[in-house]
């Protein structure tokens, strides 16, 4: 078995290599040239080796055949192609029917030739006088013709042969023409005996035409006694079949189909071999030729049986033409049943061993034999090949198989493998369709596939009676993005290397530690976060408060005691748990306590990714949501507290935790086609591999979701037009059960852990832990006291808290100075400190103040809605009739959640939201929600 990661075009050869247009050697004189020394006689010589031996017959047949198709396309024949000069010796005393001529037989099937003699000035000499064979050796005219008495005067010779085939005339008296000035040429119009017909039955009309010229004068004749010597050469090609290797039966009859059956030939003359060109060929003249054989062939045949009888050679005598659209049929009858097999006499894919197609043509002069074998019948060919194969996004490699082995019919346990090669013929790149995502945009050819193409066996060995299990694998797909911000990212110095990653828990090296669940990176490169739970570690130093005597739980629901995940097992690898940013994360992978990933610059893009530690037994223990953005997260809008009037009190995130831009996202679709050969049988398996391609329509901005209490995002919204369930931003994952899911009913901590890619909608309660006691989730300092915790001011972050490093879920009280300390629990009630963003098609953007009554920066806040934890909640307005579970609804609303419950099963949110045209209008930071509900974050500074 051979890999080649570079493909070069290698075809399969059909046919044997030719040698030299051959002649003859005998000598024919004239009857009485001995008498008469005047009398101009012939003579014709022959080629030979170097060596002066005479050439002979070395047939060699192609190791692949031709397939010759049976009943139902089941392969039932094989044409084993070669080819040789017309120079093989055949009995002498055959009949007159097809016959290619040689030294050997030139007498007793020619019999005849017609030669016409010309002066120097153009004038015939001697014209279409027919030379006879009396016997073997003396040839005579009708009449004597001598030398002119210059001795010097040179004349031109021209001949054919033979005069007459049959009763027939070959050729009338001005079908030939003659050139004797500058060059010498002989032309003529051909058409091939009973051409025309459907079917005829060619060979007992088809001569082998031959021709010759001569430029002599008597005096350099040889020894002086007027002998010409005349070297004929072939017009056209002849066509056999044999049989060989073939289980017992008869071959009934065999028919050529599409070929010229007429043409026009000319034979220019120059000093060493003739140039023969035929022209005029039109596919109108298509013609069809038929023999009937009826000769039964010797059952496991080893050597070669002539489809002949031993007085009667049964050859094709063609126009030597193209024949990449030439058919044969043969009616093949074996034993009990009548077969007419089709095949196609030449293969495209089949070329000789040096790439060179010239094989499709039959030339002059030349006899193509076809061997037809029954290998099929004697051996039963198995080859399977996997038909296609498509590659979802972000997958770069797929399995497939082949199989290709042989079994004996009558002994199906012996078995044989059969080599194997495959070739890419066809590969393009298409563009998808911005406007709806789908596939079918604009397709165009990929000149080179290695462009694309990583891996691929182009050959195998085979194995006997199984399949051999392979891998191909591709380039992913090239990103391309609309939103500037992407450049950004892309042109930032990379941080980090393989051999020395980035720490992200110390900004490189330069800062204590402090880790969180969330890290936020603005370049390329290779980055490490270390095993930790959450902001287990802060200032360097373990964070106890984040865990300490909380209840708080690992993925095995047992007590957390300390910040290394290692004390709750044994890490066995790291994974990416899914990545809405296609191809981006590469090689995660765990080193020591560290988890390590390689951010590719090629696709580096505005994009939110989780990446996980699993242990042996492929659970996962914790994640972390990676947030690749180019905004400077330092930078915070300073709230004033809408209670009391302090300033600064809090530092609010500029954009909401995962946000990410309005864009439009695509990767374009290839398809390839290759063809896989089997070696001994010809057999050809397609395959088409498919890469998906994506538009994404990231028209709208957007964040990530959370489920109040848990640490992990959910995907983001994908655009205005797009809510339902089966509408999330679509995402890249090392394993399909990783992607975005809904599942339903509580859970435990430790199970929300293991699966953080699953949206656990409401059951019986509105909450998704099976402990809805447990309040502390956000902030470690709450008392569980709901409405009496809702002014609080301060909270303590805990490990479960979805933040980055130096942020922290709010206190509701964060919000109070954006809605004028509204305090609505239900759809209705308080106001905005600032009004809506009227100029937007969406109705789902507002303006808010830093400061009361209107002061201080004017903050822009876009409602992305939530996502729905159970059937029936709109979308949009009431009553469209868009809301679904999993889907998202209240489009118009801004929700962020905050760190305290308000009771069992809710907590506060702020809600800011005015639908359009009418329905809710509610301005609150103590609006309350289901936990079960999927919410944005707005971080604020964790002082």
């Amino acid at each position: 078995m051979k890999r080649y990661r570079l493909f070069q075009n290698i075809g399969l050869l059909t046919a044997m290599s030719f040698a030299l247009v051959s002649c003859f050697k005998d000598e024919l004189v004239g009857s009485r040239v001995n008498s008469r020394s005047n009398i101009i006689g012939f003579g014709i010589s022959a080629a030979t080796t170097a060596d002066g031996t005479p050439l002979t017959r070395a047939t060699q047949y192609a190791d692949s055949a031709l397939l010759m198709l049976g009943r139902g396309g089941a392969d039932t024949l094989y044409l084993h192609a070669s080819s040789e000069n017309n120079i093989s010796a055949l009995d002498t005393s055959v009949a007159t029917r097809g016959v290619p001529v040689n030294s050997s037989n030139f007498s007793t099937v020619c019999k005849n030739f017609s030669v016409s003699a010309f002066t120097p000035t153009g004038d015939y000499y001697m014209k279409n006088v027919k030379v006879d064979n009396l016997a073997k050796g003396i040839w005579s005219s009708d009449e004597e013709h001598f030398w002119p008495e210059d001795e010097e005067m040179t004349l031109d010779f021209f001949a054919y042969a033979p005069a007459v085939f049959g009763e027939n005339q070959v050729f009338a008296e001005d079908d030939i023409q003659y050139t004797t000035s500058d060059g010498k040429e002989i032309s003529f119009n051909y058409t091939v005996p009973g051409s025309g017909e459907s079917v005829t039955n060619a060979a007992e009309l088809q001569p082998d035409i031959m021709f010759a010229y001569n430029s002599q004068n008597k005096k350099n004749t040889y020894s002086a006694t007027g002998s010409v010597p005349l070297k004929f050469y072939h017009a056209l090609a002849g066509v056999k079949f044999v049989a060989k290797d073939i289980t017992g039966g008869t071959v009934k009859s065999i028919t050529l189909k599409n070929l010229y059956g007429a043409g026009t030939c000319t034979y220019t003359f120059t000093t060493g071999e003739p140039t023969i060109a035929w022209t005029d060929l039109d596919d109108q003249d298509y013609c069809s030729f038929s023999q009937e054989f009826n000769v039964k062939v010797n059952n496991q045949q080893t050597g070669e049986q002539d489809i002949t009888d031993k007085k009667t050679e049964t050859t094709f005598m063609m126009i030597p033409q193209n024949i990449q659209n030439a058919v044969v049929e043969i009616l093949f009858n074996d034993g009990t049943t009548d077969y007419t097999l089709t095949g196609k006499l030449f293969d495209p894919l089949r070329l000789s061993a040096d790439g060179d197609d010239d094989l499709k043509t039959w030339d002059a002069g030349k006899i193509y034999t076809y061997a037809i074998s029954t290998e099929s019948i004697n051996w039963t060919y198995v080859f399977e090949v996997t038909p296609t194969i498509t590659l979802e996004l972000g997958q770069t490699s797929a399995p497939y198989k082949v199989t290709s082995y042989r079994f004996r019919t009558q002994n199906p346990s012996e078995k044989q493998a059969v080599p194997w090669s495959a070739k890419p013929v066809k590969a393009t790149e298409t563009v998808p369709d911005v406007e709806t995502g789908d596939e079918g945009g604009e397709s165009s050819p990929i000149d080179n596939i290695n462009d694309v193409l990583l891996d691929f066996i182009s050959e195998g060995e085979g194995l006997a009676g199984s399949p051999e299990n392979l891998t191909m694998s591709l380039e992913r797909g090239t990103l391309h993005t609309t939103y500037v911000g992407d450049v950004t990212l892309k042109e930032e110095d990379p941080k980090g290397t393989p051999e020395a990653p980035y720490d992200l828990s110390t900004s490189g090296g330069k800062r204590p530690r402090e880790t969180a669940n969330c890290y936020a990176i603005n370049a390329s490169g290779t980055y490490k976060l270390p095993l930790v739970y959450g902001n287990a570690i802060k200032n360097g130093t373990t964070n106890t408060r984040a865990y300490q005597g909380l209840g708080f739980k690992d993925y095995l629901d047992k007590d957390i005691t300390g910040p290394w995940i290692k004390n709750s097992g044994q890490p066995a690898d790291a994974c990416l748990v899914w990545s809405d940013g296609f191809y981006m994360f590469e090689n995660v992978h765990l080193e020591g306590d560290y988890l390590v990933f390689t951010i590719n610059p090629d696709y580096m893009q505005q994009a939110n990714a989780v990446v996980a530690v699993r242990d042996a037994q492929g659970k996962i223990m914790w994640s972390w949501h990676i947030w690749v953005t180019e905004r400077t997260l330092a930078e915070v809008y300073h709230l004033q507290d809408g209670l009391d009037g302090s300033d600064d009190a809090y530092g609010m995130m500029k954009c909401n935790l995962g946000w990410v831009d309005g864009k439009i996202v695509y990767y374009n679709s290839r398809d390839l086609d290759f063809t896989f050969t089997q070696d001994m049988t010809g057999t050809q398996m397609p395959m088409e591999v498919h890469q998906n391609g994506a538009a994404f329509d990231y028209k709208d901005v957007g964040s990530t979701y959370y489920q109040w209490g848990r640490k992990d995002p959910l995907v983001a919204l994908r655009n205005w037009s797009n809510v339902r369930a089966e509408d999330y931003r679509l995402h890249e994952t090392s394993d399909p059960k990783y992607k975005y899911k809904v599942g339903t009913g509580t859970v435990s901590l430790g199970t929300a852990i293991q699966n953080p890619n699953i949206f656990y909608t409401r059951g019986s309660i509105t909450d998704w832990l099976n402990e809805p006691g447990n309040y502390k989730l956000w902030d470690a300092s709450s008392s569980g006291a709901g409405k009496d915790e809702r002014d609080k001011k301060i909270s303590v972050k805990t490990i479960y808290d979805p933040s980055p490093r130096g942020y922290k879920v709010p206190v509701p009280r964060a919000f109070s100075v954006l809605v004028n300390n509204g305090t609505a629990v239900g759809n209705y009630g308080g106001t905005l400190n600032g009004e809506p963003d009227n100029s937007s098609e969406l109705h789902n953007r507002y303006f808010a103040y830093e400061k009361r009554d209107q002061d201080g920066d004017k903050i822009p806040l876009t409602g992305t809605g939530q996502r729905a934890d159970r059937e029936g909640l709109e979308a949009y307005i009431p009553n469209d009739g868009k809301g679904e579970l999993g889907g998202l609804w209240s489009m118009f609303g801004v929700y962020y959640w905050g760190c305290v419950q308000y009771v069992s099963a809710q907590s506060y949110t702020l809600c800011i939201r005015k639908d359009y045209p009418k329905g809710y209008e509610v301005y609150s930071y103590g609006f309350c929600g289901a936990k079960t509900m999927a919410r944005p974050v707005r971080c604020i500074e964790d002082r």
